[in-house]
C-alpha cells in the first residue's frame, strides 16, 4: 500500500481560511446581538397623540389654571416685580418641584405669602398636601434688604400681616 504524504503548509492554510471564516462570523453574530440588544431596549418616545396623559405632563410643563393657581392681593403694598424676583430666589416659582409629591418634592398644595412692610420681609405658610386644618403648616421667610432666606420664625411672624400672594395646587383636589 502506498503512503500518500500531505503538505503541512496546504493543511495549515486550510485550517487558516476555516479559522478565519470562523472568527468573522462570530464577530459579525456578536455585533448584531449588540444591535438587536440596543433597539430593543430602547426608550419609546412620547407621542403627542397619547391621550390618557394631559398635555402638561407630556411637555412637562406646568400651566396656571389647570395645574395651579396664583393670586396677587394688596398690590398696592409691594411693586408685582419685585415681590416676583424675591419668590424666584426664594424657590417659589419653581413650579415642578412644589407640586412634585415625592420625598425630594416640595408637595405642597397651597403657599400663603405675607408682607412685612416695616422689616421688608416676606413670610411665607406652606401647606403641604393632605393638611387637616388651618393649623397644619410650616413658616419661612425672606429678608428682601439682605436677599436671604429667613429660618426659625414663629406662627405670631403673621400676624395682622397683609397677604399679597397665594399659590394653590389644583392638580390635588
Amino acid at each position: 500500500m502506498k503512503k500518500f504524504r500531505f503538505k503541512q503548509s496546504e493543511v495549515s492554510k486550510l485550517s487558516q481560511s476555516y479559522f478565519r471564516v470562523i472568527i468573522a462570523v462570530i464577530i459579525l453574530v456578536i455585533i448584531v446581538a449588540s444591535l438587536l440588544f440596543v433597539f430593543h431596549n430602547k426608550q419609546p418616545s412620547v407621542s403627542h397623540s397619547e391621550t390618557s396623559q394631559s398635555s402638561s405632563q407630556v411637555t412637562n410643563q406646568h400651566r396656571v389654571d389647570t395645574d395651579y393657581r396664583i393670586q396677587y392681593s394688596n398690590s398696592s403694598l409691594i411693586k408685582r416685580t419685585t415681590l416676583n424676583t424675591a419668590l424666584k430666589k426664594s424657590g417659589l416659582f419653581d413650579f415642578n418641584y412644589l407640586l412634585n409629591t415625592s420625598d425630594d418634592g416640595g408637595n405642597d398644595a397651597k403657599i400663603l405669602v405675607y408682607y412685612n412692610q416695616t422689616d421688608q420681609t416676606l413670610i411665607f405658610k406652606f401647606y403641604q398636601n393632605g393638611y387637616q386644618s388651618d393649623n397644619d403648616y410650616q413658616i419661612g421667610g425672606y429678608d428682601l434688604q439682605k436677599q436671604t432666606g429667613i429660618h426659625g420664625l414663629q406662627p405670631s411672624a403673621f400676624n395682622g400681616l397683609p397677604l399679597i400672594y397665594t399659590w394653590e395646587n389644583l392638580q390635588t383636589k
